[in-house]
């Protein structure tokens, strides 16, 4: 009985997956791969780029979370801090948890965030026009 409900959960996931990128396209939305699922396990950060914007991808209790990697306070690059669980800037302190949203300043913005969807093994930024 258990194994029916892994896979009817699996099936049900992967529909309503299936149906987020389907809704995204259908309203003029492009989707970018930026990385695979596989390189930002629990509990890490992976650094990427899409174009020339730098982002940041954490994983947070199995959702991947994407933030522009810039520093709300003067603009520098961001980086992940695995010890702490934090996006961290190396230029004056400030941190950020997972949601992006500040816990330790100069910055008093939280981070912006970029919509993304966990697809077939990867994720994809979405890009609209």
């Amino acid at each position: 009985m258990t194994s029916r409900r892994a896979a009817l959960k699996t099936l049900v996931l992967g529909a309503l997956v299936a149906c987020d990128s389907a809704v995204a396209r259908l309203r003029g939305a492009q989707l970018v791969p930026i990385a695979r699922i596989d390189d930002v396990k629990p509990g890490l950060g992976l650094r990427t780029t899409h174009d020339e914007t730098p982002l940041i991808l954490v994983n947070a209790g199995g959702e991947v979370r994407t933030f522009l990697a810039v520093c709300t306070h003067q603009g520098c690059p961001l980086g992940w801090n695995a010890a702490q669980q934090l996006i961290r800037c190396p230029c004056h302190g400030s941190a950020f948890n997972t949601d992006g949203r500040v816990v330790n300043g100069p910055a008093t913005a939280p981070l912006t965030r970029m919509e993304t969807i966990a697809e077939r093994g990867r994720v994809m930024l979405v890009v609209r026009s």
